[in-house]
């Protein structure tokens, strides 16, 4: 499997305070094996963003509905045992299928 995210940022996300929506996010990817460039993509930033966001960046509101919405969607799909992918190349299919775009 492709690792998903720097050891930095792992440290970071688990770090003791840190439950933000973008650490929220981030933890989420990380179970999911979600790449964070699909990831932005699905959501429609850059992947710069997202790891903004889980450094524990601003997130604007139009934004936040989006990561609220994606986060809740991939734990319905985690519960389904959908998730995680078991791939990078999954991780691709899995975010186009769910924005039904190819990326």
């Amino acid at each position: 499997m492709a690792r998903v995210l720097s050891e930095a940022l792992l440290i970071e996300l688990n770090r003791e305070g840190n439950n933000g929506l973008g650490a929220e996010l981030g933890k989420l990817c990380l179970k999911a094996n979600l790449s964070i460039t699909h990831v932005a993509c699905a959501l429609g930033v850059t992947r710069m963003a997202v790891h903004s966001w889980l450094r524990g960046g601003k997130i604007r509101a139009k934004n936040e509905i989006v990561v609220r919405a994606f986060i809740k969607l991939a734990r319905e799909d985690m519960d389904e045992e959908i998730l995680p992918a078991k791939s990078f190349k999954a991780s691709k299919a899995y975010i186009e299928e769910m924005i039904g775009v190819e990326i």
